[in-house]
């Protein structure tokens, strides 16, 4: 699996729902194979509804069957797509054969790819957890974004649980690290690689107990963005 015990709460607790037989299916055909961690994810949470509220758009087989679809434009298998298409993730071609290949990041219209994540199992945790972070944990959150200080960032990996699954060069070419220090609150890092190292942040919860239980780390750090 992936993770999905960790991720359904980030969601409010939904029940899974699923991709039917018929279309991952076609998607064995049109591919030649997939790898057993994708099909995981297609037959029990991909059409998940809530799943598809976030900041990017998930893609599914049945957008692998419209007709005249961008994403006849690679021969990768593409599993998110940045809101306004500056970059996509997906699996290379020769990669699919694998049970849980790596997941790799473009921007320039699939000539060139970069490493996103070492595996779909931990893409897609990730990536799910993120995503929750714009809409989901948002009933309990601030309207800003932050900047923290390095010093300020340390102290606040020390105060929470970093999740065993991270993104790399995500939009912007930003790396994405997770923490909580609850079921249903999540603070996401986002580091840009700038010189002075001042990560970006945004945090929330579903709850307000677990949002104060984070505020109690995170509270009156960092400047709004």
């Amino acid at each position: 699996m992936y993770h999905l015990e960790t991720i359904l709460p980030l969601y409010g607790s939904p029940e899974p729902v699923g991709c039917s037989e018929e279309e991952i299916a076609a998607m064995r055909v049109r591919f030649g194979t997939l790898p057993a961690v994708v099909e995981d994810f297609y037959r029990t949470a991909a059409k998940t509804e809530c799943f598809r509220w976030g900041q990017d758009n998930w893609i599914l087989p049945e957008d692998y069957g419209r007709e005249g679809s961008w994403l006849g434009n690679t021969d990768a298998l593409i599993l998110l797509n940045e809101n306004q298409g500056v970059c996509q993730a997906g699996i290379l071609k020769q990669d699919l054969t694998l049970p849980d290949p790596p997941v790799y990041v473009t921007y320039d219209d699939f000539s060139r790819w970069k490493p996103c994540a070492p595996s779909v199992r931990e893409f897609l945790a990730a990536a799910l957890a993120y995503e929750a972070a714009f809409t989901h944990v948002a009933p309990c959150a601030p309207e800003e974004f932050y900047w923290f200080t390095p010093e300020e960032a340390a102290g606040i990996k020390a105060g929470l649980t970093k999740l065993p699954f991270a993104l790399q060069d995500w939009c912007s070419e930003m790396e994405i690290t997770l923490y909580q220090n609850a079921p249903d609150n999540l603070l996401v890092l986002m580091d840009f690689g700038a010189e002075d190292g001042e990560p970006q942040a945004l945090y929330g919860a579903v709850t307000e107990e677990s949002y104060q239980k984070l505020l109690a780390v995170v509270g009156g750090l960092g400047e709004p963005v």
